[in-house]
């Protein structure tokens, strides 16, 4: 523990008058955003000018990276989110590429964007004096030990977790009473192409797995999908979709070979429902990233299967999730880590799963090499398994010529041909 600081209430103009011109400022991610906090930053945009801001994926619209306080605030981060794609080709948001676990080295104590300050959301302090971050501590918390300046918002709605999630009073400069609803990640559509990819995933995860899902739609089908499956358990994240799993006894975390009966989760992202669920449960483990995206703890747990999404595979296995014609799209994210720690865990799986179309089938997200410009976020000798709504391709060990006629049989089939000859030339 840091400290002993001030811990002293304040508004909300007086805690953001703390900061200073040309200060690193540290956000957390999803449903913690300190909406508060920023919203009185704003307010005082003029005073802050020259101020930059951190931190990974939000559900906001980024209101500091509106058009208005362009040459006030920058914004630096590891994942662009839709409404940043504007205000990173206009120069105020700079890309970094870092995988999640890297993180911590790279925006803490000594790293080279190293934060001056942190803003954070938690819960009201119990009677020793503890807050609770909550439903994100993978980078927040640890990083908000070592900085100069730490300022919370603390608000009623933040359910208490438990595990690794808490700083006290003593640790906080200073903290502000709000109340308002967290941000909230509803479960997204899942249509017909997602559910096809879903149904082949599934053969791949067998009962007792350790699982690790990202967001969107494909992973949300995935858990459904998973419905039939005993004793799984969770790693990493917590989202909505799984509280069914949950209460069915799909979800029982019993046969994990780390931490067996808890959930160990970064991050919760979620509605309502979910951060009720989280409170004060002791099947819940908040960890940070230092153990959860590091990929020799997850190379630790047996039967881990890891899943994520993508927007390109190319013929060798090269992976993009995170660029389109060169321009950044999204970010490593912990997908890297995962796919590295599966590749050594013990019956480790990793998938990347993704449609065989994009742009209403025109374009094949299969494609003969990845395009000038395109992000590598998995490297070819670390890709396990691709699915498509078309079937699974295993990659592990196979040849570059196996590997492309395994990727050609799971491609759609008007663009299989064009592959076949792309590949018959490369050759």
């Amino acid at each position: 523990m840091k400290g002993p600081r001030a811990g002293e209430r304040v508004t909300l103009e007086e805690a953001i008058g703390r900061l200073r011109p040309g200060m690193r400022v540290l956000l957390p991610p999803a449903c913690a955003e300190p909406r508060a906090l920023i919203g009185e930053l704003c307010r005082q945009a003029e005073r802050l000018r020259g101020l930059t801001l951190m931190g990974g994926l939000l559900l906001s619209d980024y209101p500091f990276c509106r058009e208005a306080y362009r040459g006030i605030f920058r914004w630096v981060t590891w994942h662009i989110m839709p409404p940043l794609r504007e205000p990173l080709q206009a120069g105020q948001v700079e890309f970094v590429p870092a995988r999640y676990f890297d993180t911590l080295r790279v925006f803490g104590r000594g790293g080279p964007w190293a934060a001056d300050a942190c803003l954070l959301q938690t819960s009201p302090p119990d009677a020793r004096g503890w807050v609770s971050l909550g439903v994100s501590v993978s980078y927040p918390l640890p990083i908000a030990r070592g900085v100069p300046l730490v300022i919370a918002e603390v608000n009623p709605r933040m359910p208490r977790t438990l595990g690794e999630s808490c700083l006290h009073l003593s640790e906080l400069d200073c903290w502000v009473e709000v109340e308002h609803p967290l941000v909230e990640y509803p479960p997204p559509a899942v249509g017909e192409v997602e559910r096809g990819i879903a149904a082949h995933v599934a053969e791949l995860v067998p009962d007792g797995a350790t699982i690790q899902v990202g967001i969107g739609a494909i992973p949300q089908a995935i858990l459904e999908a998973l419905s039939g499956k005993r004793d799984l358990g969770v790693h990493s994240l917590l989202v909505d979709t799984m509280l069914p799993l949950i209460e069915r006894g799909v979800i029982t975390n019993a046969r994990k070979s780390r931490n067996p009966g808890r959930m160990d989760l970064g991050e919760i992202m979620g509605t309502e429902a979910l951060f009720r669920f989280a409170h004060d449960n002791p099947m819940v483990n908040m960890e940070p990233s230092s153990a959860i995206h590091n990929p020799m703890v997850v190379a630790g747990i047996e039967r881990f299967v890891s899943i994520n999404s993508a927007l390109e595979v190319d013929l060798t296995g090269q992976v993009n999730a995170e660029s389109l014609d060169g321009v950044q799209v999204g970010g490593i994210g912990g997908q890297f880590d995962f796919v590295e720690g599966a590749s050594w865990a013990g019956g480790g799986r990793s998938i990347i799963a993704l449609p065989s179309t994009a742009r209403g089938g025109e374009v094949s997200r299969i494609v003969p090499r990845l395009g000038a410009g395109a992000a590598v976020t998995i490297p070819r000798h670390l890709t396990d398994c691709v699915a498509t709504e078309y079937g699974v391709a295993e990659l592990r060990g196979r040849s570059v010529e196996e590997r492309a006629r395994a990727l050609i049989g799971i491609a759609h089939p008007r663009h299989r041909e064009a592959l076949e000859r792309q590949l018959r030339m490369a050759r």
